[in-house]
């Protein structure tokens, strides 16, 4: 089998791997499609977005703001604030694929996204170090975000879907699966339990989400420094 072959195997596999995942997105984009719609876009400016962000909560918090008239600068900064995160992933992500390129890299960073750097370092495809693959599951989630953006859904079942919560439960649902796939010892139901707890705690006190964003962060860095420690005592 050519070396051609052979990573066209393994982009397949890996576009057909993510297609569970790639439904639940298509759900949440077809939402995104519509709102984006009612604030005022035309739907070759909602494809474009999506054709070139390609983040779906960047471009959720956007809509508002360009309803608002907002500045290209604001949304940018936004943008840049809300996707920090990715800095992260992208480090994570280069270390896995350690012996690839720079350039080949800079290909890897458009596609990752939560929902493909979670798949490929805690759910399926963690243990598959192909660039190939990787790119395959990114062509999956690029491929049905872009089409559930172009076919939105009529207004009034997206009122439905909103005032149902669906849509907060697609996207919860798609990190349920591969989280739960991914806990394998003690110490992760630990910070799993712990984090549950905190997070619950905290927002009967205080309103919003900020509490999430906090527990995600204290709750880890807390084991991992106390499991570090316990090692060096050891």
């Amino acid at each position: 089998m050519t070396v051609k072959r052979n990573n066209l195997l393994h982009l397949w596999h890996g576009f057909r791997d993510f297609l569970p995942i790639g439904l639940i997105v298509f759900s949440y984009a077809i939402v995104f499609g519509a709102l984006a719609m009612k604030s005022g876009l035309t739907i070759p400016e909602a494809s474009l977005m999506s054709l070139t962000v390609f983040a779906g909560a960047s471009q959720f918090l956007a809509l508002p703001m360009i309803q608002n008239g907002a500045s290209v600068w604001t949304l940018t900064s936004m943008a840049l604030m809300v996707n920090m995160r990715h800095l992260l992933y992208g480090l994570n992500i280069g270390k896995k694929y350690s012996g690839a390129s720079p350039l080949k890299l800079l290909g890897l960073s458009f596609g990752i996204v939560d929902e493909t750097y979670a798949f490929n370092t805690i759910g399926p495809g963690r243990k598959i170090t192909s660039i190939p693959y990787f790119m395959g599951t990114a062509l999956c989630g690029y491929v049905v975000w872009n089409t559930g953006t172009v076919l939105r859904s009529e207004e009034r079942r997206v009122a439905s879907i909103l005032k149902a919560e669906r849509l907060d439960f697609a996207m919860l649902a798609v990190f349920i699966s591969m989280i739960g796939s991914s806990i394998g010892d003690r110490r992760d139901w630990s910070i799993l339990v712990c984090s549950g707890l905190a997070a619950l705690a905290i927002s009967r006190f205080a309103g919003g989400y900020w509490h999430l964003f906090v527990v995600g962060l204290a709750i880890p860095l807390a084991f991992a420094v106390l499991t570090k420690e316990g090692k060096n005592a050891a």
